[in-house]
């Protein structure tokens, strides 16, 4: 009884240890892994896709008159979106996403999670203002760090003797000649 105690008390210690984690990342992963067999399958909404727009500068690419069909993942803010077509100009890359639902909520739940854990409040205006700032404009300072180290010069202290003698000769002797090279 006490032998299956302990293993139950290992099991819920190791899972609450990493066993979360582990357990997350895979319901990630299998949500992200269904979305991309709906969309290789043609089994999304087409009006539910999100167009992005990301502007760039590419003046030596040849523009796309259509739409090409990619795969992957993006997230942006709070929301993750997996692509489904995408598109170049000369100024402009276009993306077409799908929401992922599943996996946006997953990953929200695990920061609520994760705060909720460390005592740090999960609403933005309730936020712990004992930290006070030491600038008025609140920049970052890098300051250079800059260390000097003393420089010792090969002058003796007074009183010192600088002498060297040795107890023993360097040479150990040995009773007969080496054994020869065998090559």
């Amino acid at each position: 009884m006490k032998r299956i105690l302990a293993i139950l008390l290992l099991t819920i210690y190791f899972f609450n240890w990493g066993g979360y984690m582990l357990l997350q990342h895979y319901l990630v992963e299998r949500a992200d892994r269904h979305m991309n067999e709906l969309i290789s399958n043609n089994l999304y909404d087409p009006n539910a896709l999100v167009e992005l727009k990301v502007k760039q500068n590419l003046p030596g690419i040849n523009e796309w008159s259509d739409y090409k069909n990619v795969s992957g993942s993006i997230q942006l803010k709070n929301a993750c979106y997996n692509y489904v077509k995408l598109k170049f100009t000369r100024d402009t890359l276009y993306v077409m996403c799908v929401p992922n639902c599943e996996k946006t909520k997953l990953i929200d739940n695990n920061v609520i999670y994760a705060r909720q854990i460390n005592d740090i409040p999960s609403d933005k205006n309730t936020r712990n203002n004992s930290v006070k700032k030491s600038r008025v404009d609140n920049s970052y300072d890098h300051p250079e760090l800059v260390i000097t180290f003393p420089q010792f010069s090969n002058i003796l202290p007074v009183g010192f003797v600088k002498e060297y003698s040795l107890a023993a000769p360097p040479f150990i002797p040995v009773a007969g000649q080496p054994p020869e090279f065998i090559g």
